[in-house]
């Protein structure tokens, strides 16, 4: 009598800790003596039936990226893929699918949406999720999904890249500069947000239009005061007349979203063009870590919870389950557990889709709130407060 079988996918932008979940999917599949096949690069893979038996390979949960590979494919703009996707998951005789990827990735989801689905949210981005926060009563404990994947890891690289402990503060500090450091996030300011852990001067994010006028008398204000500053933008920032600080909207992907093309670079020249009659601004700098966010070795938490997520998924199958869900990281009361949000509820992808709203973020400070920091306190690590680099004077 043949095995039962099931299939595993990563799609879109990788994450660090997306072997953990593979491996340990893949020993859930073997103690229940269940063939785990790896669809390679997502769902092209699918799409092309490319798969690898995944007891024939081996996983380090320790290194970044994903042995399965990626890509970012949206099947409703690829003629007959559909049902070429269906074609072969009845060929294989799946009993079901996980599916690892973030908005996007999971959109695709929904095109299969009575096909048994685990899917388990992957994105640095941290925006598949719900702020469900009732009468503006913010319990942590109402946040559908706290965390997705690699967001973990990312947040934590964030504060560090900016604090003084470990990252730019000290040379702002030293030479006393001006940095604007990017981070990624086209839609959401999630990771931008994440900065302030490391204390960053001001953070700007999407959802939150930039007023430039006013932006640039805060900046300047804080140089005066203490010679140095340190700014993080997202990539997906917005002027306040809604146009993007930097993106290429000739060039976009499947899904629609442009191509961002530097927002740090191109506010660091129109600050240093326009406060050069104040101080000298040849310190000004733009410096952006890029995918460096989503490189190396996953953070204790982020690798704990891939673990137990592909865990979970694969005992679900092996239990009979025949339904579409996303499986969460609940908090409940400062410890974390998993949870799940069924799919077949859902519309679309986008009623899933998280954004920062003004329980984590000062708009008119460009800082985030307490609220945030609470949030966060969780996820990322907590940096030492000091005056050092602060308020200092020649």
């Amino acid at each position: 009598m043949a095995k039962p079988r099931i299939g595993i996918l990563t799609g879109g932008g990788d994450v660090p800790p997306l072997n953990a979940a593979i491996s340990a999917a893949q020993k859930a599949a073997a103690r229940h003596g269940i063939e785990l096949i790896g669809f390679l690069k997502g769902w092209e893979g699918v799409i092309e039936n490319r798969y690898i038996p995944l007891s024939r390979l081996r996983v380090n949960s320790d290194i970044g990226g994903t042995v399965l590979k990626s890509s970012r494919v949206n099947l409703a703009t690829v003629p007959g893929a559909r049902q070429r996707v269906l074609d072969n998951l009845k060929r294989l005789r799946l009993r079901g699918l996980i599916v690892i990827g973030g908005e996007d990735t999971l959109s695709v989801s929904l095109m299969l949406r009575d096909f048994p689905q685990v899917l388990i949210s992957k994105t640095i981005d941290n925006d598949v999720g719900i702020l469900a926060f009732s009468n503006k009563r913010v319990s942590l404990n109402d946040v559908v999904n706290y965390f997705t994947l690699g967001y973990p890891t990312a947040a934590e690289k964030i504060s560090k890249f900016v604090s003084l402990q470990y990252g730019l503060r000290s040379t702002a500090y030293s030479h006393e500069r001006i940095i604007l450091v990017e981070s990624m996030g086209m839609h959401t300011g999630w990771l931008a947000l994440a900065s302030c852990m490391g204390n960053p001067d001001f953070i700007i994010i999407p959802e939150f239009p930039l007023d430039y006028e006013l932006f640039k008398e805060r900046v300047a204000l804080t140089y005066e005061q203490n010679k140095n500053v340190i700014v993080v933008i997202a990539e997906g920032a917005r002027w306040k007349n809604g146009g993007f600080v930097s993106a290429d909207e000739s060039e976009k992907d499947q899904f629609g979203h442009p191509r961002f093309k530097g927002a740090a670079s191109i506010l660091a020249d129109r600050l240093k063009q326009d406060l050069k009659k104040r101080f000298d601004t040849r310190n000004l700098n733009a410096v952006n870590p890029s995918y460096l966010y989503r490189s190396g070795a996953p953070s204790k938490l982020d690798s704990d919870f891939a673990r137990k997520l592909g865990t979970k998924a694969v005992d679900m199958f092996a239990k009979g389950f025949d339904n579409s869900v996303l499986l969460t990281v609940q908090r409940n009361n400062r410890s974390f557990g998993l949870g799940t949000y069924p799919v077949k509820e859902l519309g679309t992808i986008q009623e899933l889709h998280r954004f920062v709203d003004r329980t984590f973020y000062k708009e008119n400070g460009y800082t985030a709130t307490r609220e945030a920091r609470k949030y966060l306190g969780e996820i990322v690590e907590q940096f030492p407060r000091t005056k050092y680099g602060v308020n200092v004077k020649d």
